[in-house]
């Protein structure tokens, strides 16, 4: 009797059947790890990208939607949870987390996975623009540079990447060059220019990367704000107190402190020969009167 409960059961429980249509639709793309049993959980996972007609050059943003669907769905919300961002901010992927769960609170007791992955689908199509810095210039993308999106999704100024490319294709070249100057063996696996930021191996077109244009980086005056000035008068109010104390080395005055200048010895001397004679001067016309 409680096996067939137990299959009653599972014959109720929708995930199953959602779960096989998820698949027709989305086929190698999504992952599903089935519980053992009916009251373990199901975890369902698919890298999102946004919609570009099958364009993945123009798709500069993804992530990894994972979904911890619990025994008692649809009446319990999945767990959401976003792994693998490329192109989001922190802030864009707390903003998809929220949305995504309100999606889910909202469906309760029906059937929701479909419209959570879509729904993230049309999130990324809305933001497709990549949010982030250059790591290897430090600045951020301005309008109309020319970046470059890799494999694993990174994006760098194509410049920057030309330059850092270049360097590291002359490195991997000497270091070939001193193991067969060493006779050592060169390694089974041909070492390729690596990504900077996950190493992985970058495939590029180093002509192409070359003839960009240097990215244009924004000159924009130094403003200290009002933490930094207020720093600068303790400093200052510290420097000034040692100065007062005599902790404060002036080099200037230090290295002057034994100069003499015959420049100076000579006005004296003049001044001195002045005063004489006009001391001598005087005795002198007294004597005669």
């Amino acid at each position: 009797m409680a096996a067939a409960g137990e299959e009653a059961e599972a014959t109720d429980w929708a995930l199953p059947p959602e779960v096989e249509v998820l698949e027709s639709i989305y086929l190698e793309e999504l992952r599903v790890a089935r519980g053992r049993g009916r009251w373990e959980p199901w975890e369902i996972s698919i890298t999102v990208h946004p919609a570009t007609a099958q364009d993945q050059d123009s798709q500069y943003v993804r992530f990894t939607l994972v979904l911890s669907v619990p025994p008692q769905y649809p009446n319990k919300a999945p767990e959401i949870s976003i792994k693998n961002p490329r192109g989001l901010s922190d802030e864009q992927i707390q903003k998809i987390s929220q949305t995504l769960r309100s999606v889910a609170e909202a469906r309760l007791g029906t059937e929701v996975l479909y419209e959570l992955i879509e729904k993230g689908k049309e999130i990324l199509t809305d933001n497709n623009i990549p949010h982030g810095q250059c790591v290897i210039c430090l600045y951020g993308f301005q309008e109309r540079e020319a970046f470059t999106k890799t494999q694993c999704y990174h994006y760098f100024h194509s410049h920057c990447l030309a330059r850092y490319a270049q360097h590291m294709e002359e490195e991997i070249l000497m270091q070939q060059e001193e193991r067969e100057q060493h006779l050592a063996p060169s390694p089974k696996q041909e070492v390729g220019v690596q990504c900077p930021v996950c190493r992985e191996t970058l495939v590029y077109d180093l002509c192409a990367l070359k003839a960009a244009p240097p990215p244009q980086h924004p000159l924009e005056p130094y403003r200290p704000d009002a933490k930094t000035l207020q720093h600068q008068e303790e400093l200052r109010l510290i420097f000034k107190k040692q100065q007062e104390k005599g902790g404060i080395i002036d080099p200037e005055a230090e290295r002057n402190r034994y100069f003499i200048s015959l420049q100076a010895q000579a006005k004296l001397t003049q001044r001195e020969s002045c005063v004489w004679c006009l001391e001598h001067g005087n005795s002198s016309e007294q004597g005669l009167g």
